[in-house]
């Protein structure tokens, strides 16, 4: 076997009780963090009580702080294994500090002060990380960790000297242009983002990336121009706590509508797969569901092949040129048995993935065996259409040597015989020979043509299906109706001489076999679909295996073959039914 850079796991032991305690820790976690959220927020407006002239702007804040917690726990829960709704809740937390110097608290104050453009970092920090929840390359990392620096680092610092004028002018001049540097960069690699993300995913990271690059500038820049159009300067304040609020909410809308997808424990997936009989898709659209990731793909390494294939077994590019894709390979043993495909734009953490892969190595080393059957099947398919196919062409070959050379050799014979019956020197006996030698040889060529038609009949090659049944409907030494509805131009040549077959073979057996009085044929087409129904009243009892209905069987391996669907239906004194569907085009 090929051998190729992997990860070898083996299927660990997984109980439902570790299931059931790691979601009930979660669950009981995000409880504290709510209930911890709430009575702070309760402390903060008492406190504020005190300070009747800043309650108001108490209250905002504390309900500013409250939308930040609600929307990053909803977040959390809804992706267990992404960070971003943590950093949300760790927004939240900064918006509250923010707003402690409403208090009127002096150290209160200081911590407010400190922690006052914090948020602006986080909102950066999330605007790097999302939809993963974790950065990507190292100049989103710098830009991160410059962000937190620039916001409170430098923020501490000017508290610290703020005794110096001087000093603080300089500080707060080296720290806004920092930050715009730094927001001019994050609005380059968002840009970047943008463009490098597929279609459906740019609808919904577009709209958030730009409201939260214009909240990060309008923020700031609020009160300058408030004070330029002459406003209040609470107004200020309203603008930026509005803006402050809509970000945790925008994030939310882009993890709840934004086809990522809560995820799932991995040990719920692996209690799944204990039960026998998961089909592969939903085996795949379980993987998809605990990751995240609509777009992930299972693949199986066939050794045979020495490539992947799909749940088909087709044959699937792993050229790996995609920089957005990542491929997992999973072994069991050392032995290589498929891969996960998945959107690492989505999914940053490869430990999870990882983890998965060990809960589906087994998994996917069966679906690896049931996609090589699934290939072989389809080459055997595959090889039995060529043959039906082949035939088809033999047949029409014969049918048209027989037309083109034999029937004419016959007619020349014919007219041969006929001009020595006819010729002046000809005794009595030599033309009553030469007549009855013109009669055998006519004979001899309407036989002919008659095995010509059977073959291959001309209405069929000509004029096609439908008019190819009315001729063996007219034919027919019973009454019978037809009723055809059908494109014949619609139809694969192995369509149609199916059809044909099988509409004679069926009306034959209502004459010879069911004794049948009457028949009816009707011949329908739904879509991209063939549908063939032949009735009659005769004595039913028609079978596969009975003598008479050889003929039967072989029609329906045909129908087979071509992917088609038969059924029989002839119950005693009940008459035969036949109804056939067949795929219109090859």
């Amino acid at each position: 076997m090929t051998t190729r850079p992997g990860t070898d796991v083996v299927v660990p032991a997984r109980s439902m009780s570790l299931r059931s305690g790691r979601q009930g820790s979660l669950r009981l976690a995000l409880l504290v963090v709510v209930g911890c959220a709430l009575l702070l927020g309760i402390i903060q407006i008492a406190v504020g009580l005190g300070v009747p002239d800043n309650l108001w702007a108490v209250v905002v804040f504390t309900a500013a702080f409250w939308v930040w917690v609600a929307a990053g726990v909803t977040a959390w829960w809804r992706r267990p294994n992404n960070a971003t709704g943590a950093l949300i809740v760790i927004g939240g937390i900064t918006v509250l500090l923010g707003g402690l110097v409403n208090l009127g608290i002096e150290l209160l104050s200081v911590i407010s002060a400190v922690f006052a453009t914090s948020v602006l970092a986080v909102v950066v920090h999330l605007l790097h990380a999302f939809p993963s929840g974790r950065l990507h390359g190292r100049l989103s990392i710098a830009v991160v960790i410059g962000s937190y620096g620039v916001s409170v680092v430098l923020q501490a610092l000017s508290i610290a000297i703020r005794g110096d004028r001087a000093a603080i002018s300089a500080l707060t001049t080296v720290q806004s242009t920092l930050g715009i540097a730094l927001m001019v960069i994050t609005v380059i690699i968002l840009v970047g983002r943008l463009r490098a993300a597929d279609h459906a995913h740019r609808k919904v990271l577009a709209p958030l990336f730009l409201y939260g690059s214009l909240a990060v500038l309008l923020i700031p820049a609020a009160p300058l121009v408030v004070r330029a159009l002459g406003e209040p300067q609470a107004v200020s304040g309203v603008i930026q706590l509005a803006l402050l609020a809509g970000l945790p909410i925008a994030f939310l809308l882009g993890v709840l509508f934004g086809g990522f997808r809560r995820t799932g424990e991995l040990e719920a997936l692996a209690a799944w797969l204990g039960l026998s009989g998961a089909p592969r898709s939903t085996v795949e659209r379980a993987l998809a569901s605990t990751m995240g990731d609509d777009s992930l793909q299972v693949v199986y390494w066939s050794p045979d092949r020495s490539a992947f294939v799909d749940g088909l077994g087709m044959p699937v590019d792993d050229a790996r040129g995609d920089a957005g894709r990542t491929w997992l390979e999973v072994s069991v043993e050392s032995r290589l048995v498929g891969a996960i495909v998945y959107d690492n734009r989505m999914i940053a953490d490869t430990d999870v993935v990882r983890r998965a892969g060990e809960v589906l190595a087994i998994a996917i080393d069966r679906e690896r065996l049931t996609a090589e059957l699934l290939a072989s099947n389809d080459a055997l398919l595959q090889s039995r259409l060529r043959l039906v196919e082949t035939a088809d062409r033999e047949r029409s070959r014969i049918a048209q040597d027989l037309h083109d050379g034999l029937q004419v050799q016959l007619v020349l014979l014919a007219l041969e015989a006929q001009q020595i019956g006819n010729a002046p020197d000809a005794s009595v006996a030599t033309s009553r020979a030469a007549t009855e030698l013109r009669r055998r040889i006519d004979e001899a060529a309407a036989e002919l043509r008659r095995l010509v038609h059977n073959v291959l009949p001309a209405a069929l090659v000509e004029r096609g299906l439908s008019a190819a049944a009315e001729d063996l409907v007219d034919r027919l030494a019973i009454p019978a109706t037809l009723e055809a509805d059908v494109d014949d131009d619609s139809l694969a040549p192995a369509t149609t001489h199916t059809a044909y077959l099988i509409i004679a073979e069926a009306l034959t057996n209502a004459v010879k076999h069911s004794h049948a009085t009457s028949v009816r044929v009707t011949i329908g087409q739904v879509g991209a679909r063939l549908h063939l129904e032949i009735a009659d009243n005769g004595i039913g009892g028609a079978s596969y295996g009975n003598g008479a209905g050889t003929g039967i069987k072989g029609l329906a391996d045909r129908v087979d073959v071509l992917g088609g669907i038969f059924a029989l239906e002839s119950v005693n004194g009940q008459g035969t039914r036949m109804r056939v569907e067949l795929p219109c085009g090859s």
